[in-house]
């Protein structure tokens, strides 16, 4: 008798202690650690990459282990499909695996240091894309691509709809969108920043801080330098 009470008491203090641990992971500091984890996790040459294979149609692949100064070819890269397409460093040992199913030159790669690796066509990702990845995954590789769409979707003279505020002032739809992540006041300082030096930056939403702190950066200059200025 004893052991069967015993055992139930176990039982429902092992249910109360699994309700309040679920209850903590959900409060938002809770959230705020666990991104920014999540966040240093990705945060490798490796999984940036497989980041940018997943996210656009071309990218360049430069060497990390490269001998000498590696070489870009300029001309192939300015005629891409897209704007702005990301550089990324990755070493020889994670290539063959990155670029499977893939068209790139293996032994441009390995001969002068940098090679074009041409995926799928892939939808163009627009601000609500990024906002929504935010929110989403408590973090996201901030393209110079991204930023200049963020900030093009800030121009309320260009947007389709706009929202009046109780302060009568304008709002666009990716403003409503950041502003209801309380990051807008981060966010598009982050991506006018990526835009004028053309480096990429990792965000990271830690919600349940102050709003200046709900949207942090981490460097991404290692793994993806700056872009080369197009004419």
């Amino acid at each position: 008798m004893t052991s069967r009470v015993f055992n139930l008491i176990r039982t429902i203090a092992q249910a109360r202690l699994a309700e309040i641990a679920a209850s903590i992971n959900e409060t938002p500091w809770a959230q705020a650690i666990r991104n920014v984890w999540r966040a240093r996790h990705h945060r490798s040459s490796r999984s940036v990459a497989a980041a940018m294979l997943q996210r656009y149609s071309c990218c360049y692949f430069v060497n990390a282990d490269f001998w000498s100064l590696p070489r870009i070819e300029l001309a192939e890269y300015r005629t891409c499909s897209i704007d702005d397409v990301p550089l990324i460093r990755v070493g020889e040992k994670d290539i063959v695996q990155l670029i499977k199913g893939r068209r790139a030159y293996i032994t441009t790669f390995r001969e002068h240091g940098a090679t074009l690796v041409v995926n799928a066509e892939l939808p163009v990702v627009t601000p609500p894309d990024v906002i929504h990845s935010i929110a989403a995954h408590g973090w996201h590789i901030l393209t110079v691509d991204d930023a200049r769409r963020m900030i093009e979707g800030r121009d309320i003279a260009a947007s389709e709809h706009g929202y009046l505020t109780p302060g009568n002032d304008w709002l666009t739809t990716t403003e409503k969108n950041a502003d209801a992540l309380q990051i807008a006041e981060s966010l598009f300082p982050f991506c006018e920043q990526v835009v004028a030096t053309r480096t990429a930056m990792m965000v990271i939403y830690t919600p349940g801080l102050p709003k200046p702190l709900r949207l942090w950066r981490l460097s991404l200059k290692g793994i993806m330098p700056s872009l080369p200025p197009v004419a």
